[in-house]
């Protein structure tokens, strides 16, 4: 079982059950529809919860149905749908975070609101992150913790490179799994979230934000930046 998804599932139930209460006191339609949202996720991650840690393509499979079926329909109804994926590392704690502001300094994992905009933050709880070794910047040890990751451990796709110009990273990934290349074109999506986390840790990161993600002919492009973090 993993626990902090348990207790995220647990509190999200929770907020969703306050905020429907509030929003059929006071008439409030959209924040029940709100709240219906919530409680799908919160029920989504308890279940998740539940099912044992195996880094395998088919666990990684089911994470991701999860994450486009329960997490899309929660930030569609935030007003979340153009908003950017942030990686925010607290210690051993790594943060997928969904905000209309450019990586929110001041989060913590389930629903809350920063620069005047609410955000979603998703613990990744992922053991093959704790594969990744720590460096100091050098593209080529960032490079073999991405293909030790996405190739070796999750057989997401056949190759990985990566560029970087000042705070500025370019991962290409080409030969996508064809059991997850359909979940690119979603704006939660499991490469995406590998990606700027492995990249996260292994560069020792912060704040890391998924700029933009672009389909090639047989892969995906995804630009991100580094430091760009909001209060």
């Amino acid at each position: 079982m993993t626990q902090q998804l348990l207790v995220l599932g647990l509190n999200m139930l929770i907020i969703a059950g306050l905020l429907a209460a509030y929003g059929l006191a006071t008439g409030y339609n959209n924040l029940v529809g709100v709240a219906a949202s919530l409680g799908v996720l919160g029920g989504v991650f308890i279940a998740y919860s539940r099912i044992p840690r195996d880094p395998a393509v088919s666990s990684l499979l089911n994470y991701s149905k999860i994450l486009v079926e329960g997490v899309t329909s929660t930030i569609e109804d935030l007003d979340l749908l153009d908003a950017s994926l942030c990686i925010v590392t607290k210690g051993s704690e790594v943060l997928a975070v969904y905000s209309k502001i450019p990586c929110p300094s001041r989060v913590d994992p389930g629903l809350g609101f920063a620069g005047g905009s609410p955000y979603l933050a998703i613990p990744l709880d992922m053991p093959v992150l704790e594969l990744v070794e720590s460096s100091t910047g050098e593209l080529d040890t960032i490079e073999k913790a991405l293909r030790t990751i996405v190739i070796e451990e999750l057989g997401m796709a056949r190759d990985v490179g990566v560029s970087a110009t000042g705070n500025i990273y370019r991962v290409y990934v080409s030969g996508l799994a064809d059991a997850l290349k359909e979940y690119v074109k979603y704006p939660v999506d499991p490469y995406s979230i590998i990606i700027a986390s492995t990249l996260a840790r292994a560069a020792m990161i912060n704040y890391l934000r998924v700029i933009e993600k672009t389909q090639t002919l047989d892969g995906v492009l995804i630009t991100l930046g580094v430091g760009e973090v909001a209060g």
